[in-house]
Order: structure tokens, then C-alpha cells, then sequence
């Protein structure tokens, strides 16, 4: 990849019978991207003619221009300025039915390729047929892929792109939003979502969004912007008004924590959602009022990993109705397993359960994650992680009176398969005890919450999150307190997929299309 310039350009939302007037200011906003140098661009989700199509034939309406003769407008402003165009479109086809894509031109005004959005929002399954691929686009100086919207909260679509090559990810948008002010609109996808898509994958991630309403009910967010590997968001646009972002790529920004894939340990991803154990869990009747529960993270001190502060600790939580007790990470001494008798005989006694995890150095070092219940005693070796001996097996799902948990060990959460791969397997819970502590913590905590609808306790150095199953936080450990911080849950909440009508979490992931995420295993 060599340094080049991008933008986004943010515009206002148009109803379709004013498609004609939006057609315009995309043109200009095409024209001042073309000013500022841009040699790669993106326009929102359904830039023309609108996000709201009300059919699967919005080009039959009066006022909207036939899709070839705005493409060849849009072509013409690629070749004109010279630059990549990713253009957010409804696209119609010849068996009648529309999708919604980002449509590429290169600098000679040729369309060269399209992406279809493959999760479907609410009405977008009304008219849309869903996509299924991941192409990636060689512009010379980067490889770019496209997302639309709502695929940033499906994390095997961002990790498609990764692994066909992408560098930087076009997110064309259309974040519907609320909040008391216009000023303060924004959303999940800039806050974390995103942010943690760049991180994770080591990408670059441009987003051009809609700002103003639309058709009345909807508002979008705005907030433009761009985000490096990192996660760091770079430069952003406010919540409204029509604006071009800019900014220079550079490519000697490297990823900050990418850990190495494990393709032959995401076998789950590609199998049918009729085939995964969460779907016949989803099944069962549940009584909400008999499922409260309480879920409690305890942030690591530093010191070695000590027996009779996890008892003591856990005990106390346990009295405060704690039914999981979350640590985080610690190093631990050569023979630690020898305290588990004693962990076993206090959560025997007293019930709950109790998770933790222990680094230990020797030639090697290895990164053990436990979950402690009356019942059973897990370990689970660390399956990611860089200067570690890896495990190779995905945690079991295991029942505790918080709910199924499965446990991420330290960089496991930083690798979404594995997560996935433990929600489809029937998680209610992520048990997270990290060794480091990083930026993104919390935000990869609330992105692993809300791609799979489950809750995430997350304990690490001196700090900790729990995060309901639609990312918001539920509590957090307040800085330098080393203090315990716990949660009210209920499983009945992780059992509820749906984030919006018609659109369901894993029930609408594509399998078939996740051959690239275990090439090779």
C-alpha cells in the first residue's frame, strides 16, 4: 500500500420524490472530493435514489433517473477527477429484482465491480436480495473491499474482506440514529463497532454516511469518518451538514494487536444455522421472572496469580448473589493447578462459578483459561496469542447458573471466529479474562456482545466491562479502584437474537459464503 488520499463524502438524506435534487448534490459532493485530491471515494448506502425505495422498483417512480444514465453520470465524475469511486446504489436486474450495492469505477470511469450488502436491515428485506460475496478491488496504491452498514455487525463480513486481501474497508452507510438533539445523534457502528472492525482485522476503514431524516421516521447519524488499524478514529465529520472527509492514509501505520488466525478451529462459521446447537436452544420455552442472575468481574492486580484471594474474593461476591465471578488474568507460578482443589471445594460449597485464567512461563509459555462450577472444572488452553503455546481445541459451552458460558482466554477476544464459533455452539455468556490491558478492551467487549446477542464479562489489568447482549455496558470497573464491579442478567435476553424485525443475529449470517474464513484447515 502506498500513502494516498480518501474521502467520504457525507450528504444529506433525500425522500425518493426528491431524487432529482439528491442526484445533485452527489454530483457536487463528487466534483469537492475530486478538489481536495481524492484518489479513492465512497458515497453512503443507497446514495441514489434513496435508502427508503418502498419497493423492489423504485426507478418506475416519477422523478428517478434510469440507473444506467446516473452510473454513467457517476462513471463520468471518475474519469473526470481521476479517481476510484465506490457508489452506494439500489441496483435493479434483469429477473426483476434489486439489490443494494456499492457499484465501483476506477479512474477511467469504467464500472468495474459491485458488492450487495449481505445482512439485511429490517425493510431491506422487503426488496433486497441478499448478497454473498466478498470481492476485493486492486486500485494500485491499496486493495479496498466494501461493506454496507449493517455488515459491520457481522464480523465474518469485515474478515472475508480481510482475508481476500483488503487493506482498507469502504463502509457505505446509512446509520439510522436517535437522541434528544440533532447534535448529539450518533451510533454504535462509529462508537465501536467499527472501530473495533479496523482493529481486529489490521485495516484501514473509511465510512460515508447520510446525516438529516428521511421518509419521516428515520434520521442518520452523520459522523463520517475514517479510523486506523488501531482503532483510533483519525477525523470525523459532525452529525450533520453536508461535508467531504479527507485524509491521507499512511501506510506505515501498522496494526496494533492482529493476532494470527486459526482457520481449522472456525469449522462452526460454515455450517448451516439448522445444524448449530444454539438454534435448538433458542427453542426452548423460558420463563424470564425465573432467570435473574448476577454476574460480577474482578480486575487483575499484577501480582501472581494467588489462591486465597480468588477464594476470598469470589466468596464475597458470592455473598452479594454473585452467580459467575469473573477474574482476570494473572501470571502464575509453575504447578498453579494445584490450587484448584481448593477453588473446587469453595465454589462445591457455596455454588456459583468462578473464572479465571493464569499465564505461566517455562520454555514456553501457555495461557490457561478456568471456569470453576459445582459440577466440573474446565481448562481451556489459550487457542491465539503471539509467544504462547497455542491450545488446539475452542473452549467447551459448560451450564452454570449464569447461563451457558464459554471462556475467551486472553487474545482470544481480540479474534471474532472464536466468539462466533462459541455463540453458535450456545453461549449465553462470554467470559472474558484478558492479560492486558488495552484501549479497545471495552469496545471489543461491547462488539462481541452485540454481533452475537449474548452478555460479555470482561476482566483485565485493572479494569472490566460487562456488556449486555446489545453491546451497551452494564457496569464498569472505574479506573485504578481494583474494585469488583457486578451486573444484573438475564439469560432470556441472550437468547433473543433479533435486532430488528426480520433481522436475526445468526440466523441471517451466510455460511456457504465463509469458505475464505477456513481455507486450508
Amino acid at each position: 500500500m502506498e500513502p494516498f488520499t480518501v474521502a467520504c463524502c457525507q450528504v444529506r438524506a433525500f425522500d425518493l420524490e426528491d431524487a432529482e435534487e439528491n442526484l445533485q448534490g452527489l454530483l457536487r459532493a463528487l466534483d469537492e472530493a475530486g478538489a481536495a485530491g481524492a484518489q479513492l471515494v465512497a458515497l453512503p448506502e443507497c446514495a441514489y435514489p434513496a435508502y427508503y425505495v418502498r419497493d423492489a422498483d423504485p426507478y418506475a417512480r416519477p422523478g428517478v433517473r434510469p440507473f444506467a444514465e446516473v452510473a454513467a453520470l457517476f462513471g463520468a465524475k471518475a474519469r473526470e477527477h481521476g479517481y476510484w469511486l465506490a457508489a452506494g446504489m439500489a441496483v435493479p436486474h434483469e429477473d426483476g429484482t434489486l439489490t443494494n450495492s456499492g457499484v465501483i469505477f476506477d479512474p477511467t470511469g469504467e464500472m468495474v465491480g459491485r458488492y450487495d450488502k449481505g445482512f439485511l436491515w429490517h425493510f431491506d428485506n422487503f426488496w433486497f436480495r441478499r448478497g454473498d460475496a466478498f470481492p476485493v478491488f486492486d486500485a494500485g496504491f491499496a486493495r479496498f473491499g466494501v461493506l454496507i452498514c449493517a455488515d459491520g455487525r457481522q464480523p465474518e463480513i469485515a474478515r472475508s474482506l480481510a482475508v481476500n486481501g483488503a487493506e482498507v474497508i469502504l463502509d457505505l452507510t446509512a446509520w439510522v440514529s436517535w437522541a434528544t438533539t440533532v447534535e448529539q445523534l450518533s451510533t454504535t457502528q462509529c462508537e465501536y463497532l467499527m472501530p473495533a472492525r479496523a482493529f481486529e482485522n489490521g485495516v484501514w476503514v473509511a465510512a460515508a454516511d447520510k446525516w438529516g431524516p428521511e421518509d419521516g421516521a428515520l434520521i442518520y447519524a452523520g459522523r463520517s469518518c475514517v479510523i486506523d488499524p488501531q482503532g483510533d478514529t483519525r477525523v470525523a465529520a459532525p452529525s450533520t451538514g453536508d461535508t467531504v472527509v479527507t485524509y491521507t492514509i499512511d501506510p506505515s501505520v501498522a496494526p496494533a494487536a492482529t493476532v494470527p488466525r486459526r482457520p481449522s478451529l472456525y469449522g462452526r462459521l460454515t455450517e448451516p444455522w439448522e445444524e448449530s446447537p444454539a438454534k435448538a436452544l433458542l427453542e426452548e420455552p423460558m420463563v424470564p421472572a425465573g432467570e435473574n442472575r448476577r454476574i460480577a468481574v474482578v480486575p487483575g492486580t499484577g501480582d501472581l496469580f494467588d489462591t486465597s484471594t480468588v477464594i476470598a474474593r469470589y466468596e464475597a461476591l458470592r455473598e452479594q448473589d454473585c452467580d459467575l465471578t469473573v477474574f482476570a488474568g494473572e501470571v502464575g507460578n509453575e504447578g498453579w493447578e494445584g490450587a484448584l482443589p481448593a477453588i473446587e471445594k469453595a465454589v462445591g460449597a457455596n455454588g456459583g462459578a468462578v473464572a479465571f485464567a493464569v499465564a505461566t512461563n517455562g520454555c514456553t509459555m501457555e495461557q490457561t483459561a478456568v471456569l470453576v462450577t459445582p459440577d466440573e472444572t474446565v481448562e481451556h488452553r489459550a487457542t491465539h496469542g503471539r509467544g504462547i503455546d497455542l491450545g488446539e481445541s475452542n473452549a467447551p459451552v459448560t451450564s452454570t447458573e449464569a447461563g451457558n458460558v464459554g471462556l475467551l482466554c486472553g487474545d482470544e477476544g481480540l479474534a471474532p471466529e472464536v466468539g462466533r464459533c462459541l455463540a453458535l455452539e450456545g453461549a449465553d455468556v462470554l467470559a472474558w479474562p484478558s492479560f492486558s490491558a488495552h484501549a479497545m478492551n471495552e469496545r471489543l467487549a461491547r462488539a462481541r456482545s452485540d454481533e452475537n446477542r449474548v452478555y460479555t464479562a470482561a476482566a483485565w489489568a485493572d479494569g472490566g466491562v460487562i456488556t449486555a447482549p446489545t453491546g451497551a455496558p452494564l457496569t464498569a470497573v472505574p479506573a485504578d479502584s481494583g474494585i469488583a464491579m457486578a451486573a444484573q442478567v438475564n439469560r432470556t435476553q441472550a437468547r433473543w437474537k433479533d435486532m430488528a424485525p426480520g433481522t436475526h443475529a445468526l440466523r441471517d449470517r451466510v455460511p456457504h459464503a465463509y469458505g475464505a474464513l477456513v481455507a486450508g484447515r
